[in-house]
């Protein structure tokens, strides 16, 4: 078991990870957009952008392994396909290349007269390499990131949000539709908190952190279990204090910004407040987070490839995976984003069902049953959500799908696979012949 030292340490390491650019905007919109119903709308949102995340860190300690070892239950194909889509979507296709992208557009274009091709390339390289340098050191990310990074970036964030409360650029203002009483406030920050997708980056970080440990020498499965459950618990404590704090920077500032986009909320306040020292401290912020979850994605992706053969190594696998990143961050990222998110939309429920089902799994008599069919309704009314939100379904399908309850909020999947998954599980318990499984972990 690792000192209580290593474990805040790893608890702020699994805090870096989650906390990237689209986590540093998202809470200043829901704080603009909520105004005095604040309370209930961060409630909401930290359920969903915090618990998911955190339930699934928990589930890959619980089994040992990564979504590949989650989906055990299906068919090999299908969880091999599950996870090549997993790992490419929010890897180089999406996540990785976004982080440089962002980190250039929201901490670097400030400070130049206007956005060029040129300055995107050398900001891009300089962000890549910095990448590469750590994920080649990963027995020192723990040190790197958990010791020295993370304090860093809560420092430039506590300094935004702090400030934010204690001079309001102005007074609160009234919530907007959809926000008008408590339940309204709080399931628009539920549905905001589950589109934040984390819960797809748990699957990979988790892998991530499950190595760390057993390169400290933790490689018994239980006491693996218990310190990512108490990292994970500090990880999620830092989570909302931020979330919370950046909140209220959105909510004390959309009143003077007129704006509830992110990037204007957090730009306008910190340079009405601080000046030039605001937008440094903010663009370190960003720099920061951007680039701990890059380490992160790269490191996932790059161990992710070497599962392919052993001749692969984390030198060439991370070399290969940092260059297709930064090839896309320049030339493609636009068109992909317009694949990657249906993908991912497509992914998020699915995986949302993996990690429910990875906690009930030794209570099911016929798991095998249970996992195939309730996965098969989840996958068809994932893709059924993408191609409507893509726009390409029939007129006769699209007008089923809106007969679903959910169906605005991306929740067209939830009652399906619950009834589902209660049919599935019933068949299994009154099935003579099953077997119980011993529980995981």
């Amino acid at each position: 078991m690792l000192n209580r030292k290593d474990i805040f340490a790893l608890g702020f390491m699994i805090f870096a990870l989650f906390f990237g650019a689209g986590n540093l905007i998202f809470p200043p919109e829901l704080g603009a957009l909520a105004g005095t119903q604040f309370l209930p709308a961060m409630l909401g949102f930290i359920v969903t952008g915090v618990g998911l995340p955190l339930a699934g860190l928990i589930a890959v300690a619980w089994v040992g392994g990564g979504i590949s070892t989650l989906a055990n239950p299906l068919p090999k194909f299908v969880s091999a396909l599950l996870t090549f889509s997993l790992y490419v979507a929010i890897g180089p296709f999406f996540g990785i290349p976004r982080t440089s992208v962002v980190t250039y557009e929201l901490g670097v274009v400030p400070f130049l007269s206007g956005p060029s091709q040129t300055s995107l390339m050398i900001s891009s390289s300089i962000f890549f390499l910095v990448t590469l340098y750590l994920v080649l050191r990963p027995g020192k990310l723990l040190d790197i990131i958990g010791r020295f990074i993370t304090p860093l970036l809560l420092l430039a964030l506590a300094t935004l949000s702090i400030s934010s409360i204690i001079n309001p650029l102005s007074p609160v203002q009234r919530p907007a539709p959809g926000y008008a009483n408590f339940t309204d406030a709080f399931v628009q920050g539920f549905l905001q908190g589950y589109l934040t997708l984390d819960a797809l980056g748990a699957l990979v970080f988790g892998v991530i952190i499950l190595h760390t440990l057993h390169a400290r020498g933790l490689k018994h499965r239980t006491a693996q279990l218990q310190t990512v459950t108490r990292a994970g618990l500090i990880a999620a404590a830092s989570l909302t204090l931020v979330y919370t704090g950046l909140g209220f920077l959105g909510r004390n500032s959309f009143g003077a910004v007129g704006a509830v986009d992110g990037p204007s909320l957090l730009q306008r306040y910190a340079d009405d407040t601080f000046g030039t020292s605001g937008l440094v401290i903010l663009g370190i912020a960003i720099l920061l987070a951007c680039l701990t979850t890059s380490v992160g994605l790269v490191t996932a992706f790059s161990e992710y490839l070497m599962t392919f053969s052993k001749r692969l190594s984390l030198p060439v696998t991370g070399i290969f995976t940092t260059v297709l990143g930064f090839a896309i961050s320049i030339v493609g990222l636009k068109t992909l984003l317009a694949i990657a998110v249906p993908v991912l939309m497509f992914l998020y429920p699915i995986v949302i069902v993996l990690i429910g089902l990875t906690f009930v799994r030794s209570f099911l008599k016929k798991p095998k049953l249970v996992y195939r069919t309730t996965l098969f309704v989840t996958a068809l009314f994932s893709l059924w959500s993408a191609l409507y939100s893509l726009k390409v379904l029939p007129d006769l399908l699209t007008a089923v799908y809106k007969v679903f309850p959910l169906v605005e909020q991306n929740l067209a999947w939830l009652l399906p696979v619950l009834i589902t998954l209660l049919i599935s599980s019933s068949i299994g318990h009154v099935s003579r012949d099953s077997i119980p499984e011993k529980r995981i972990g």
